[in-house]
């Protein structure tokens, strides 16, 4: 009957200092070892490497604070004392440290770390021992990769920005328009399915004669008129209020918390501004007038119906003129 294999017996084979030694130097982790005061008493090749020098031996005697920053040293020996008093190992701890030493060639460097208490036969504690892995590769990879997830978050928000703004004068435009009807409408439902007693409300506006405008201003100043309007639309509202262009000549306000009776106030203050601030262009001066249509959220299903109603009230009153 053939013996089964066992472990027993295997390490008789190799003196400790050996297996010690190749345990150090032929892991791909930077291995070190220090005593209570924080000084290295044997590294791996690899670590000394790290830290430019040839070999452990020139390690041996130094402290973290002859190869980092005195305040990054500082931080790092006392995890060391947290480690040895508790006896309790910190895991993966990581670190983008910059490296200061005579013979450093690296820079700055991102190390993850672990720390073990060094425990004799006898349980006391003579110093730590820690295994440092190189994840600079790793970090700068997801930093890249952040950087170009940030700019396509940029991206994004700049193009959700172009394609809800009017390019003519900067307002929103009428897509956007009705997403936000739309929006307001559920948030309002919501409210007064609540009990309490809100709503919004819209306005439609148009330029009266715009086409005789152009016509008598000349085409080139057609983007000047809209711009005018859009300004005095802008600062006639409030900032809870959103302004719009919906259309050629076409403006809209959306108007939260307001009933219609707050929606007329308004539409005449932005009346008493156009009277007040004329449009003058090369020495002329032009009085531009609006009409203006009305509608307020009630128990409306959709967008669409409430600007219906807005439009319907805006083409009434042009019929009036």
């Amino acid at each position: 009957m053939t013996k089964a294999s066992s472990s027993e017996g295997f390490f008789d084979k190799f003196p400790k200092e050996s297996l010690f030694r190749i345990l150090m130097n032929q892991v791909d982790y930077s291995i070190c070892y220090k005593d209570k005061e924080h000084r290295y008493t044997t590294c791996s090749s690899s670590f000394s490497r790290l830290l430019g020098y040839k070999t452990p031996d020139e390690i041996v005697g130094k402290t973290i604070v002859n190869f980092i920053p005195a305040e990054e040293a500082a931080e790092h020996h006392a995890c060391e004392d947290r480690v040895m008093e508790s006896k309790t190992p910190v895991l993966h701890l990581e670190k983008h440290l910059e490296l200061s030493g005579p013979r450093s060639t690296i820079g700055t460097i991102w190390l993850s770390t672990s720390i073990y208490p060094l425990i004799d036969e006898n349980g006391e504690v003579s110093g730590t021992w820690s295994i440092t892995r190189d994840i600079s590769e790793e970090k700068n990879t997801e930093q890249k990769l952040m950087q170009k997830n940030k700019q396509c978050d940029e991206l994004n928000s700049r193009i959700h920005v172009l394609s809800t703004i009017d390019e003519d004068t900067g307002l929103y435009n009428r897509k956007y328009f009705e997403e936000m009807v739309q929006r307001n409408m559920r948030l309002f439902a919501r409210v007064r399915g609540r009990g309490y007693s809100a709503g919004f409300s819209i306005i439609l506006m148009d330029i009266d004669h715009y086409t005789k405008l152009c016509t008598d201003l000349g085409a080139q100043n057609r983007e000047v008129i809209l711009k005018y309007v859009a300004d005095i639309l802008r600062a006639s509202s409030r900032s809870a209020d959103d302004v719009f262009r919906v259309g050629n000549d076409e403006f809209a306000l959306l108007l939260s918390d307001t009933g219609i009776t707050g929606a007329k106030v308004l539409a005449g203050r932005i009346k008493s501004r156009f009277l007040r601030t004329p449009l003058v262009i090369d020495d002329k001066t032009i009085y531009i007038s609006l009409s203006f249509g009305f509608s307020t959220f009630e128990d409306q299903l959709d967008a669409s119906e409430l600007i219906m109603k807005a439009d319907q009230d805006l083409f009434d009153a042009k019929k009036e003129r």
